[in-house]
């Protein structure tokens, strides 16, 4: 039986992307993911606690857009276009990283005890922190994937 690895797409003619561009996409659409759960946590909390009024509406509208466009930019880096890396870089990869990672740095520096949160933390919680945790993952892991040398030589074959 003999193996192959596809290194075109058949139906445009294209080279596929390599390995670890392709994972790159894959950790983006996790982090993205990642956060549409995050939002549903969040905002069904507001719900229980204040109900459904136009600050939740706009949160839910912003988002929307945010991770529409994070998914188109993912879709252009997977066909090969350099400019959305620089995009997701930028755009997720730093100031989205940040509100990931700044609220939690604060948090620590306030002296915060993990121990206690994770005591006091309802199902909702601890589902939300291990989301977070996975969105972080995610981030950090597609950066590093579609910078490796591969991805950067696919890219700037386009």
């Amino acid at each position: 039986m003999e193996t192959t690895t596809r290194t075109d797409d058949r139906a445009s003619g294209r080279e596929a992307p390599p390995p670890t561009l392709r994972t790159a996409c894959l950790l983006w659409l996790v982090a993205i993911g990642a956060g549409v759960v995050e939002s549903v946590i969040g905002a069904a909390g507001v719900i229980a606690g204040e109900g459904f009024g136009p600050g939740l509406v706009a949160n839910i509208a912003l988002r929307t857009v945010v991770y529409g466009g994070a998914t188109l930019l993912v879709l252009r880096l997977y066909q090969g276009r350099g400019w959305a890396r620089i995009a997701l870089a930028a755009l997720l990869g730093c100031i989205g990283l940040a509100t990931l990672v700044v609220p939690l740095v604060g948090w620590f520096a306030a002296d915060g005890d993990v121990g206690a949160a994770l005591a006091a933390a309802g199902g909702a919680d601890l589902a939300y922190y291990t989301v977070r945790g996975v969105h972080i993952a995610a981030v950090l892991g597609a950066m590093v994937a579609m910078f490796l040398p591969s991805s950067g030589a696919h890219l700037r074959r386009r």
